[in-house]
């Protein structure tokens, strides 16, 4: 019932029996990967596992082939989600800014692994971004760990939505940028990171109180902007930060415990705060 080994290249030179191989994903073999440890004792080097070796640069065949090999296995929502075309836009999207506020989105797993010249902490990978927009934009920071589940079967309606503005997503990763900075140079206490995806709504609901406008309307993109601005100007973002941790301690009483923050009740009261309602 294995399939064996199935890599998918970029770029692939063969030389008699060798293979020299750039750009590459394992993207089966779990299983077999599996049975040949449990069952290690038994084999010798008469085994042989089938491995196929794809070298393309059509993502639309990538992906077909990603979807056939793990079609009788459980692959991650979030990994099938790569390949669509709303990821490329996004990707291709996030890289148009200037050095100082690029950010890159790696709809692939690791794809950026062996770039030159790419920062670490500028990477924003497809369950962060979920995270951010559903916090940011959607105002349920409270889903973005225990129900992240819920979160992906919204994905292509509420997330991810074809027509969509991508302005909003750049946002929501900026937002998770420059908190993650706090948090790494101690601007920002470490014993605040179970509500981070709080915090980073509270800020926004600060700088624009209103509710956000419709996902694929102009409005949605010229916010998103406005407030993109604010984040990467360093004395506005880390003052609406401050306001925002602020906010999330009049809300906790002094609970910070992820049980008390992470929930509906906590999201609510937080969001009435911000709003003055």
């Amino acid at each position: 019932m294995n399939n064996g080994v199935t890599v998918i290249a970029k770029t692939l030179r063969a030389t008699g029996n060798r293979f020299h191989i750039e750009d590459y994903q394992i993207v089966n073999g779990c299983q077999t990967s599996h049975v040949i440890f449990d069952n290690r004792v038994l084999l010798d080097d008469s085994a042989l596992i089938p491995v196929r070796l794809i070298a393309t640069q059509d993502e639309e065949i990538i992906a077909a082939v990603v979807k056939a090999t793990n079609r009788q296995t459980q692959v991650k929502e979030e990994q099938l989600l790569a390949l669509n075309d709303f990821q490329k836009k996004l990707e291709a999207y996030f890289v148009t800014f200037p050095d100082a506020r690029r950010l890159y989105y790696e709809r692939r797993s690791r794809q950026y692994n062996t770039s030159v010249g790419v920062e670490k902490t500028r990477i924003i990978t497809l369950p962060h971004l979920i995270r951010a927009y559903a916090a940011v934009v959607l105002e349920e920071p409270h889903r973005t760990t225990r129900n992240f589940r819920t979160l992906l079967e919204r994905v292509g309606t509420a997330i991810f939505g074809a027509e969509h503005r991508l302005e909003p997503y750049y946002m929501a990763a900026a937002a998770l940028y420059r908190i993650d900075y706090l948090f790494r140079t101690s601007a920002i206490a470490a014993q605040y990171k179970p509500a981070r995806h709080h915090i980073m709504m509270a800020a926004r609901l600060l700088q624009s109180p209103e509710r956000w406008p419709p996902p694929n309307s102009r409005e949605a993109a010229r916010r998103a902007d406005e407030y993109s601005a604010v984040l990467w100007d360093p004395t506005q973002a880390d003052a609406l930060m401050d306001r925002a941790v602020a906010k999330v301690n009049e809300i906790a009483q002094g609970n910070l415990h992820r049980d008390n923050i992470r929930t509906q009740p906590f999201t609510e009261g937080l969001i009435r705060a911000c709003r003055g309602t």
